[in-house]
């Protein structure tokens, strides 16, 4: 559970587990994680092997499978009955800008690319899997009380979230408190839900690769994947009294605002983007945001935003402010727990 929000904006990474994780590193190769799905769960396994024939069959540049729910465009899809009420929610609040924000600084996503000639660091949670993961040298966590990054590591095909994250120079480890973890070969859904992968882990279901826009996405100029947006503040409920929609496992207890999490928001695809005088970057990020949508996924506590990268330079390329000309009556709520 995060603290209450505060005036101050919070873009929280999402706890799988409590307490204190160590990381050091290690010599031999990484090998894959998993521990036994929820009750009911019609999970399959994934064994590094598997993951590693996957990824060196497909070649993929983005994560997970191209019929992944994360990969799929969402067409057609039927507007959710609430969708003018949590629409309305974001326009009559104070502390929500008019328009979408872009996240970056101190509380965008520090994410990484690593391979088999970074190091490899071994992180034991307090409780669950043990997860291996290569991290490159001089990566930083953001310098916030989150202290979060993603780590994309295409040796060991896994995505892999840190929070609470920390490199000690004199023991040349890192520490954390929270850890995800996603099989960049799967089809990224979590262990316990309808076609989950075991294995599969952390942020209530959302992996670290959907949490913020990189540079690499804005120079190819396209962002294949469903996103995740940060709302200032959600509910701990969806209307029919389950915790959160499908993709999400679980929601963030105790909040009492009005949309719930895990449902997508998207721009309408009525709206022709060309008339909205984006920058070319900010044209990509918009298209992605009809074709794809984002999930709501967690609290800011201020505001309502989607994370940039955060370990580069985004001057001349977007600013918080890059989407302003797309208003949220420009926007519409995806029927929650829609599979496309």
């Amino acid at each position: 559970m995060y603290p209450p929000p505060s005036r101050r904006p919070r873009y929280a990474a999402t706890v799988l587990v409590c307490g204190l994780v160590v990381a050091w590193p290690l010599v031999a190769p990484p090998t894959g994680a998993a521990s036994s799905p929820a009750q009911g769960s019609t999970a399959s396994r994934a064994t590094p092997s598997l993951l590693a024939a996957q990824a060196a069959r497909t070649g993929r540049t983005r994560p997970f499978r191209a019929a992944s729910y994360w990969n799929t465009p969402l067409g057609h899809a039927p507007r959710d009955a609430g969708s003018r009420r949590y629409i309305r929610d974001a326009l009559v609040r104070t502390h929500s800008q008019r328009y979408l924000k872009l996240v970056l600084g101190d509380w965008g996503m520090p994410s990484y690319r690593s391979g088999t000639t970074d190091p490899v660091y071994r992180i034991n949670p307090a409780s669950g899997p043990t997860v291996r993961v290569h991290i490159p040298r001089g990566a930083r966590a953001m310098p916030t009380s989150d202290a979060a990054l993603t780590v994309y590591d295409r040796a060991s095909h896994q995505v892999v979230g840190l929070g609470g994250a920390r490199f000690h120079r004199a023991t040349q480890r890192w520490s954390a408190r929270t850890v995800s973890r996603y099989g960049s070969s799967t089809n990224g859904i979590a262990q316990g839900l309808r076609g989950g992968t075991r294995g599969n882990l952390g942020h209530r279901g959302i992996p670290g690769s959907v949490q913020a826009v990189t540079m690499n996405e804005i120079r190819r100029g396209a962002i294949n994947h469903r996103l995740e947006v940060y709302w200032w503040e959600t509910s701990s409920r969806t209307p029919t009294g389950h915790e959160a929609y499908f993709p999400m496992t679980g929601s963030e207890a105790g909040k009492v605002g009005t949309v719930p999490e895990g449902i997508v928001i998207r721009i309408k695809p009525s709206v022709d983007l060309t008339h909205k005088h984006l920058s070319p970057a900010a044209l990509t990020v918009a298209r992605a945001l009809q074709r794809y949508g984002a999930v709501v996924g967690d609290n800011s506590g201020s505001g309502n935003g989607l994370k940039l990268q955060s370990n580069v330079d985004w001057r001349g390329v977007l600013a918080k402010d890059s989407l302003r000309s797309i208003g949220w009556r420009d926007f519409a709520f995806v029927k929650g727990g829609y599979r496309p």
